[in-house]
């Protein structure tokens, strides 16, 4: 069984790849203990991608993943590619990185609240996972929380899940994301068994925001927050230890927000509970 190793996910450092790019990046991801990373949220091009391997040679920082968008969820102006209209590119860019896993991270607007919509979602991700599968890419789907919304008892995700084939589509269970929409992270991981390469990790922190309580503290999710690995409530030993019996090679950290902190302190953080949950191994 191949040894899984710790990652880190772009959505973390995205300011400082967009404002310094990836020499600085980069650099400072080995420096914080981390040698795999995940690329996202980036215009792809030769230059870029030519920096990016000159940054990954230079400070021994692999790039394991780029993203994709399935269809554009937040319309024309999102950014990075999209399988429906940039399949060309997203088989060179990804082969000249040396890449092997395409996330997708978001479904479309024909997935929310239509339950059609993800049945056509996953017909659409067969296709293109097996087109990639013949280029050496493996597509992987990224869950948020509202593909848990229920349709004649199935969630979205239970449909995109039963409805791809294991050959063409995997799945990088995002465990935050699987709390926040009911679900037991550790199970799904479970269930996922053999389909997930990647998870990721990213802990869910309860914390009472500033200011007086008022009734909306009832109805609003102004008590959640995303929090480094070992800050927060969700069993992250439990989590690493089912992730690793699934199969899973990296387990990217991802922390959406990091509330005014350097987000390189949050992610030295995650580091420093991983090894004291016993997994130096997997750094």
């Amino acid at each position: 069984m191949t040894q899984a190793k710790i990652a880190l996910n772009m959505s973390m450092v995205k300011f400082i790849m967009w404002e310094h790019g990836p020499d600085v990046t980069f650099r400072q991801v080995k420096d914080a203990g981390i040698s795999y990373f995940e690329l996202s949220q980036v215009e792809m091009t030769d230059e870029f991608i030519d920096r990016v391997l000159e940054a990954s040679e230079k400070y021994g920082v692999t790039v394991i993943s780029t993203s994709v968008n399935y269809k554009p969820l937040f319309g024309a102006n999102s950014k990075g590619l999209d399988l429906e209209k940039d399949l060309d590119k997203i088989i060179y860019f990804n082969q000249k990185l040396g890449v092997k896993y395409v996330r997708d991270s978001l479904i479309p607007k024909t997935c929310i609240h239509n339950e059609k919509g993800y049945f056509e979602a996953a017909a659409d991700l067969n296709h293109y996972g097996k087109i990639l599968l013949d280029e050496g890419i493996k597509l992987y789907y990224h869950n948020h929380h509202f593909e848990f919304e229920k349709f004649n008892g199935k969630t979205g995700f239970e449909i995109l899940v039963e409805n791809t084939d294991p050959a063409y589509v995997g799945f990088e269970p995002d465990v935050h994301w699987i709390q926040r929409a009911g679900h037991d992270p550790v199970k799904w991981i479970q269930k996922l068994s053999g389909r997930e390469d990647l998870v990721h990790l990213k802990d869910y922190r309860i914390y009472f925001p500033d200011g007086e309580p008022s009734p909306d503290i009832f109805r609003k999710e102004q008590c959640i927050q995303f929090a480094e690995i070992g800050e927060g409530n969700l069993d992250m030993k439990a989590i690493i230890n089912a992730a690793i019996d699934g199969g899973a090679i990296y387990l990217p950290i991802e922390q959406d927000d990091t509330y005014g902190l350097d987000p390189f302190d949050c992610v030295r953080k995650s580091i420093e509970n991983i090894r004291k949950m016993g997994f130096e191994n997997l750094l």
